[in-house]
């Protein structure tokens, strides 16, 4: 049996070498780094190093003062060693920011990292517990709020800002979903205001999906029952988040930040619409911020009322072409919807919207890439941006395009024929990394059109997302197939989902009466194997408005005749 070696502890009492678990070591290397400008960012993550990595002792049993002792002395020489090398902080969006956001050490030696999410502080006057599961909060001036979960807010007196939205106390319910799987948006209050936050009706079904699919499972709040949190924490459908220590087990949670550059554009794009109407392009590379800039760019033309801040919420378009990670469609659609409220939830939580919501057109392409067959995706863009350009309302509606993150080759030919095409009034690139080639293509193609082209820096994130861009297009086409909407309204809290799995469902049976064919992109089966090739797949139901759409899908040119098909033409011809 071999014998058990002795660590020998040096003066300060850590041993020589150090060792220690995995997890120590990354909250070590975690304090020692500045977060960048990721979800919740601009703080500076401080942590004291344990000297040996022993468990911390429970709360309330005291240490002994040697340790006590050396711990401190040798944080500090530790803290004064990093003061020396690192500047004290990175810049944040905004000064009320610096102001409210901080980390705070644990208790015991600091070895435990809690970071501040939300500033509001509960007490029994400034925040009330109503029936039906609502909450009244009263909040001073420049107060943040992470909520995770899904909620409605209403504010009944003062203001408040949301995910590029500016809510006053002239507005309706707005309701949100919030899972952690994305980046959560932070309630702000630019004045004293009272809130009102109610449970969603739509989140009993939304969060039974996961019955079907694991992908669904463990993204929003935890119940009370869960937790044991106390009323100020959880109430049903929702839970306010105060420190790290109230996320969720196993969860990252990534505030949604909008960096100091996407500001100061957000506010001149939103001066400029009060003068003309503004066509914004968004282009950039994969995962760069495109989705996140256009949805807070569309929020802030809804909410913005300049001066009048009883003025209506006016409305907005939304050109959605992106059919890997579509807003407002199933996965392979691109759609020009008409937006009059703002979107706070991702898109798996409406994966399509009415025509009383705001969907006006849309093309199937079948495909989450524009690679299959880039002429029919040009040709789908420029009609659904044609029918934008038939809208009879004056003055026209502002335009947000979004497009796909392909960026060189023939995405890039792509993008260049689109701005020649459409002109729109600015093109932004959301990153200022390159790549050269296709930053230089893209100014070349809006000189050509006199179009300003500017560029804004990639969507800051520290932690990679718990859910892959597959999971999420997975998500959102489940989430389409099972969602329901009750009533032909606008309101997102009308929808709900049924959890039922479709194998249960009874099949439609429908006559081939008006059904002029069945197409197939790509790979073209034989006819006759026809049946076999759809059975049990997805098919996008198309209404053929002109059949001059079908110019270069005809049969001939896809199948070369049969003998006795080319007899019956030669004989149409001799007559």
């Amino acid at each position: 049996m071999a014998a058990i070696k002795k660590r020998k502890l040096d003066g300060s009492g850590s041993s020589t070498p150090t060792t220690m678990s995995a997890f120590a070591a990354r909250q070590q290397l975690w304090g020692k780094a500045v977060t960048g400008g990721g979800a919740g960012a601009g703080v500076v993550e401080k942590a004291t190093p344990e000297p040996e990595p022993e468990p911390e002792p429970a709360p309330g049993h005291a240490t002994r003062s040697k340790s006590r002792k050396a711990e401190t002395s040798s944080a500090q020489s530790v803290a004064g060693r990093r003061s020396k090398r690192q500047p004290p902080e990175e810049p944040v969006p905004s000064s009320a920011e610096t102001k409210q956001k901080e980390d705070i050490e644990g208790e015991k030696g600091g070895s435990t990292l809690v970071r501040l999410h939300s500033s509001f502080k509960p007490n029994k006057k400034s925040l009330q517990r109503k029936a039906g599961g609502r909450l009244v909060l009263t909040t001073p001036e420049a107060e943040r709020l992470v909520i995770l979960g899904s909620y409605g807010v209403k504010v009944r007196e003062g203001g408040a800002t949301i995910a590029g939205a500016i809510l006053t106390a002239s507005d309706g319910v707005q309701w949100v979903h919030s899972p952690h799987c994305h980046a959560v948006p932070v309630l702000r209050t630019t004045e004293e205001t009272v809130l009102e936050l109610q449970p969603h009706p739509a989140a009993k079904g939304l969060r039974q999906l996961e019955r079907l699919n694991p992908a669904f499972a463990k993204l929003w709040n935890e119940s009370p029952q869960e937790t044991g949190l106390s009323n100020s924490k959880a109430s049903g459908s929702l839970q306010i988040i105060y420190t790290s220590q109230d996320v969720p087990k196993r969860a990252i949670l990534q505030e949604l930040v909008s960096p100091a550059e996407w500001n100061k554009k957000l506010s001149g794009l939103a001066a400029a619409k009060r003068k003309a109407t503004p066509v914004v392009f968004l282009c950039g590379p994969k995962s760069s911020g495109k989705s996140t800039f256009g949805r807070l760019l569309a929020n802030r033309f809804i909410t913005d009322r300049g001066v009048q801040k009883h003025k209506p919420w006016s409305a907005v378009m939304v050109l959605d072409l992106d059919p890997g990670q579509p807003e407002y469609s199933p996965p392979g659609v691109i759609s020009l919807s008409k937006i009059t409220t703002p979107n706070l939830s991702p898109s798996f939580c409406h994966p399509t919207l009415t025509p009383a919501e705001g969907q006006l057109r849309a093309h199937a392409i079948a495909a989450v890439t524009p690679a299959l067959d880039p002429a029919h995706f040009i040709e789908c863009v420029l009609d659904l941006f044609h029918h934008y350009q038939q809208i009879p309302d004056n003055p026209k509606p502002p335009l947000v395009i979004n497009t796909p993150g392909w960026i060189q080759g023939t995405g890039l030919d792509i993008l260049t024929e689109l701005i020649t095409a459409i002109r729109p009034t600015e093109v932004i690139y959301t990153s200022q990394d390159g790549p050269e080639e296709t930053v230089h293509s893209l100014q070349s193609a809006c000189s050509s059109s006199t179009t300003p082209f500017s560029t804004i820096p990639s969507q800051p994130s520290d932690n990679p997302p718990s859910r892959t861009p597959l999971h999420l297009r997975t998500m959102q086409t489940m989430s389409y197939f099972h969602l329901h909407h009750h009533h032909q309204t606008a309101n997102p809290s009308s929808s709900s989902w049924n959890p039922t799995p479709l194998s249960e469902l009874r099949p439609w049976r429908v006559r081939y009466t008006g059904i002029l064919g069945v197409l197939c992109y790509d790979h073209q089966p034989a006819p006759e194997l026809l049946p076999e090739a759809i059975n049990g797949t997805v098919l996008a139901l198309v209404q053929v408005e002109r059949r001059a759409a079908l110019r270069d899908l005809l049969l001939p040119r896809r199948y070369a005749p049969t003998p006795q098909q080319q007899q019956q033409q030669q004989q149409q011809q001799q007559q």
